[in-house]
């Protein structure tokens, strides 16, 4: 008796459209995907903005603070000047040539407030995004809940058809308000972290400089 060969036909499994299932969402997805995008223009060109500013090397420092403990303040003015960093026009302020060490460190104090404003900028606005995004998640949570219940009272059926749209509505709004929520606030903090070590060592620095700068006197 010859054996029977039993052809098995492939199944075949229908592939997820992330952008399909995005559009589920709802009319809440428009301004999360506004917030989306205004958070990865923030991010990026605040990364080009710390990557260029917040850039030196310590051998510069060291440069920089023999010619001030040479009392060689045209010298130092040029290692100041050739670095165009935050760095750079914080110190060049210690070249201008005070009567004392107090108005110098002063006068950089100040100039440190200023980089630190122009590298905080915009930066509230993604702490912003991210309380903001993951609320309309959950308003749109609220809304596929409204929809379900709609659904339902219309067709008098609880059948996993007539509340697919709602259920859509509510787990796409709120993973994607959350994902949003997420990248926003890590890359705030990031942020704010890049300025925390930029202000701990100008004040390291500068506490340098004034020990210096005394041992010379």
């Amino acid at each position: 008796m010859q054996p029977f060969l039993f052809l098995q036909t492939p199944v075949i499994r229908p592939t997820i459209d992330v952008l399909d299932i995005l559009l589920k969402g709802g009319i809440v997805m428009v301004p999360l995907a506004l917030l989306s995008v205004l958070a990865l223009v923030l991010i990026i060109e605040r990364s080009l903005f710390f990557n260029k500013n917040l850039r030196y090397k310590e051998s510069v420092y060291r440069e920089y603070l023999a010619l001030m403990g040479q009392r060689d303040l045209k010298g130092a003015s040029a290692v100041c000047t050739a670095q165009p960093n935050s760095w750079g026009r914080v110190f060049s302020y210690s070249t201008v040539g005070f009567e004392s060490v107090q108005e110098m460190d002063k006068a950089m104090e100040e100039a440190a407030e200023v980089e630190i404003a122009r590298l905080e900028k915009n930066l509230n606005y993604l702490s912003i995004i991210a309380g903001v995004a993951p609320l309309l998640g959950f308003i749109g949570t609220i809304v596929g809940v409204i929809t379900i219940f709609y659904d339902i009272s219309i067709s008098q059926d609880i059948s996993i058809a007539v509340i697919s749209e709602g259920l859509y509505k509510k787990m796409v709004t709120s993973a994607t308000g959350l994902v949003i929520g997420i990248l926003a606030y890590s890359a705030y903090h990031l942020f704010q972290n890049q300025i925390d070590r930029f202000v701990n060592t100008i004040r390291e620095q500068s506490l340098t400089l004034k020990v210096t700068l005394s041992g010379t006197r």
